[in-house]
């Protein structure tokens, strides 16, 4: 769904409002469950001066998902971790347990109070039980987020929003280099290629 209006300012507020009551903060995705195009628009539509606390962003990725999180580190001012996560069997990603442990690593040995968490996963609601003591704040996408994990976040207190309740528009100009960059890469053989073929292979491997 286009949004043509943006967040509403009282969730842009608690969100700084979660990065200003925080020591040290750092965001963490799990790519597999996330939209890099969704989660561009809403770091486009927050204000730089606010988000400045935000030490950095951890991509826990797989090789599976969008090509559009290997360019989402040029273009935004918040420095990007990329973290890839092999598999053992192709049936079964370890993203979820990678990210886990990654979380768990900032909270103990690097003194990391806070997670603003990018995630429409259930299975995360283990890794915010496990550690009562650290702060969270969880982006969701509507489709992908069921009831039960929104009502066990509000039962806790734990601020959780929407991504897709931001301006979405934002993110075309990330859509359209990662579009081009995908087509270039098929020039060598573009010709006599089927048309509609290509373009079906390049907006399933960038997810767009």
């Amino acid at each position: 769904l286009f949004r043509s209006h943006d967040a509403v300012d009282n969730t842009k507020e608690s969100i700084y409002d979660f990065v200003k009551r925080s020591d040290r903060v750092i965001l963490v995705v799990d790519c597999e469950n996330s939209d890099v195009y969704k989660l561009y628009g809403v770091l486009k539509g927050l204000s730089e001066e606010e988000m400045e606390k935000v030490e950095k962003i951890i991509l826990y990725d797989d090789y599976h998902t969008s090509c559009g999180w290997d360019w989402l580190e040029k273009f935004i001012k918040i420095p990007v971790e990329h973290v890839e996560v092999e598999r053992v069997t192709d049936r079964k990603s370890l993203v979820d347990i990678k990210m886990t442990a990654g979380v768990c690593e900032a909270y103990y040995q690097h003194n990391i109070d806070s997670f603003i968490l990018c995630s429409s996963d259930s299975d995360f609601w283990g890794l915010i039980s496990s550690l009562p003591r650290a702060k969270f704040l969880v982006m969701y996408e509507y489709s992908k987020c069921g009831q039960a994990i929104k009502d066990a976040l509000m039962s806790r207190n734990i601020y959780h929003c929407a991504m897709d309740d931001f301006y979405t528009g934002k993110s075309e100009e990330l859509k359209k280099k990662v579009l081009l960059s995908e087509l270039k890469k098929f020039a060598p053989q573009v010709v006599g290629m089927n048309g509609r073929e290509l373009t079906k292979t390049i907006y399933e491997r960038t997810k767009i």
